[in-house]
C-alpha cells in the first residue's frame, strides 16, 4: 500500500478531507510554483512513486524536472508516471520538457542539479534522522541555491483528532513536529543561509472547533532574496560530481514553428 493510501485510511478515522490532503499538498505546491516567474528547472526530493509528476509537468515554463528517491520499487512507478502518452505528442507543450528519474540521496550534491530554480520536499524530512537535516539543507540552500524551496511535514498537534492513532502517522517517521518546532527549524535555516526568507502556512484545515490545533500538514516556502548578500559559508561546487544514478528520462515535445502555423 502506498503512503498516500495509508494516509487516506488514517484520515477516514478522523476529520474528512475532500479532496484528500495529499492532493491538497500537491495542488498547493504546484500553485506556489506556478505564480513565481522564472521556474524552469525543478527537483522533487523524495519523489516516491512519482505522484507529484503530473502536477509538476503542468508548469507552463518548466523545461526540466528531476525526481530523486532511494527506494527502487517506488522509482519504477515514478518511471511509469513520468512517461509521455500519445496525447502529449498531439497537443504539444509550448516548449520541450525533460523529466529525469534518479536514484540518489537528497543529502548528497549532484552537479546536474546546479542551476535548478526550485526544490520540493513533500513529506520528506520526517523520514530522516534529525542528524541528517543539516546535510539536507546544506545541499539545497548551499549547493543548489534555488529561487524557491518548499517543504511540507506533519503537524503532530493535529494527531489527537485521529482516535485510532498510536505513535507517529507512519512507521518510518523519525519525528513529527508541532508548529513551534517547525518554526524553530525554519528559523535555524535562515540563520545559516541568510539570503533566504521564509513563509509558513498549512494544508488541511482542522474542523472549526479544533482550529487551535492548526492544519494537518505544515508548509514552509523559502525564497531567495532578490539581492543576495555575500554568503558566510562556502561550498566547493567544483568538487561535486554526478553522484546519482539516472534510472530513466523522458522528453515531452514542444511546439515547432510549423505546429504554430497549423494552429493559426
Amino acid at each position: 500500500m502506498s503512503e498516500n493510501k495509508k494516509e487516506e485510511v488514517l484520515e477516514r478515522s478522523g476529520p474528512v478531507f475532500n479532496p484528500p490532503v495529499y492532493i491538497q499538498r500537491y495542488t498547493t505546491v504546484r500553485d506556489i510554483l506556478f505564480k513565481l516567474p522564472g521556474i524552469e528547472k525543478v527537483v522533487d526530493f523524495g519523489c516516491a512513486e512519482g505522484k507529484f509528476i503530473k502536477y509538476l509537468k503542468k508548469l507552463p515554463f518548466a523545461t526540466e524536472i528531476s525526481c530523486v528517491d532511494l527506494h527502487e520499487p517506488s522509482l519504477e512507478s515514478a518511471v511509469h508516471a513520468s512517461r509521455p502518452n500519445a496525447w502529449d505528442f498531439i497537443f504539444k507543450r509550448h516548449q520541450p520538457l525533460k523529466i529525469k528519474i534518479f536514484k540518489g540521496s537528497a543529502l548528497e550534491n549532484d552537479s546536474r542539479l546546479q542551476g535548478y530554480n526550485a526544490v520540493t520536499c513533500i513529506e520528506l524530512i520526517e523520514h530522516l534522522e534529525p542528524k541528517y537535516l543539516e546535510p539536507l539543507t546544506a545541499n539545497i540552500f548551499g549547493f543548489i541555491r534555488p529561487k524557491i524551496a518548499i517543504f511540507t511535514t506533519p503537524n503532530c498537534e493535529f494527531n489527537v483528532l485521529f482516535p485510532n492513532l498510536e505513535g507517529f502517522r507512519h512507521w518510518d517517521h523519525k519525528f513529527e513536529w508541532d508548529r513551534k518546532q517547525f518554526e524553530e527549524w525554519c528559523n535555524s535555516i535562515l540563520d545559516n543561509f541568510p539570503d533566504y526568507t521564509v513563509k509558513i502556512q498549512g494544508v488541511g484545515d482542522p474542523p472549526p472547533e479544533s482550529s487551535h490545533l492548526g492544519p494537518l500538514s505544515q508548509l514552509a516556502v523559502f525564497t531567495l532574496k532578490t539581492s543576495p548578500s555575500k554568503q558566510p559559508y562556502t561550498i566547493n561546487s567544483n568538487s561535486a560530481t554526478e553522484t546519482y544514478n539516472l534510472i530513466d528520462e523522458h522528453l515531452y515535445p514542444g511546439r515547432s514553428k510549423g505546429d504554430c502555423d497549423e494552429v493559426n
